[in-house]
């Protein structure tokens, strides 16, 4: 297993059901020894084969796991109570999930803000949402890491993306085991002094998802179509150099996951081999 620079290297896991999920997630555990349990598309039926493979996984070669609560449907912070108790359920079931898989950490979305309507109530009802949450969690012993988001014009709202506002929501939350996934690509498309972010709130983060791209989501667009292109480690303008070195000076001691497809990781791992 590759463990370079005291770097406790994870990899996101497979997006695919069945068998070429087993056959995914066997490949990924000759690269790591965690990755990152990634529940959207799929539905608490058909994911029940899955999780009996990945908790036999665990016991046979003592692997790890985080979990990745599902986040393309639904929304913490809706106005209708019926949507709002669907997505709470969503996430307390990776938390069960993870639970179940023996996994540490919990990585979650923050709420959206649709079409930018700036509505105090919306605000409300999110730090609500991660009171629950954070209780539920609590009583598994788990920590829910909430993760910065890449910035768009209509649905993610500054206190998504912009790291002083995630944190200013974790302290308002008021958990101990309510903490940051810190998503170093996201915050280069938000141009956020990332590496002094890490210096400054070590303790809050409870995972880092590692990812580049070529800045800006204009500037990706353009090079990229895409706003958030999740490109391999050191195919973007990401200063990955003094991302490892401060990690490194800090003694990061939680999972440095490198987000993307297989060969993604695998260009990620030889990256920061080579490094």
């Amino acid at each position: 297993m590759n463990d370079f620079y005291n770097l406790k290297i994870s990899a996101k896991g497979s997006k695919k059901i069945g068998e070429d999920f087993f056959r995914e997630v066997n490949h990924l555990f000759t690269l790591v020894n965690c990755i990152e349990i990634d529940l959207n598309h799929r539905t608490k039926k058909n994911f029940q084969e899955e999780t009996s493979f990945l908790w036999k996984l665990k016991e046979e070669k003592k692997v790890n796991y985080t979990v990745h609560a599902q986040y393309m449907n639904g929304n913490l912070a809706d106005f209708n109570e019926e949507i709002r108790r669907a997505s709470l359920g969503e996430v307390y079931y990776a938390i069960d999930t993870a639970e179940k898989l023996g996994a540490s950490v919990v990585t979650i979305h923050p709420a959206l803000e649709p079409y930018g309507l700036k509505f105090e109530k919306i605000k409300e009802l999110e730090i609500d949402s991660y009171k629950k949450i954070a209780v539920f969690a609590k009583e598994k012993n788990i920590k829910i890491g909430l993760e910065n988001l890449a910035p768009d014009l209509l649905w993610i709202p500054k206190r998504a993306y912009k790291l002083d506002m995630i944190l200013e929501t974790v302290r308002e939350v008021n958990f101990s085991n309510f903490g940051i996934t810190l998503d170093i690509g996201h915050a280069n498309t938000s141009k956020e002094n990332y590496t002094e972010f890490m210096a400054n709130h070590q303790e809050k983060i409870f995972h880092i998802h590692a990812h580049d791209n070529m800045g800006s989501t204009i500037k990706n667009l353009k090079e990229c179509k895409k706003p958030d292109p999740h490109l391999p480690l050191g195919e973007g303008n990401v200063d990955w150099e003094k991302v490892i070195g401060t990690l490194k000076k800090l003694n990061y001691q939680n999972y440095f996951e490198l987000e993307g497809d297989v060969e993604s990781v695998e260009k990620g791992l030889k990256f920061i081999e080579n490094y």
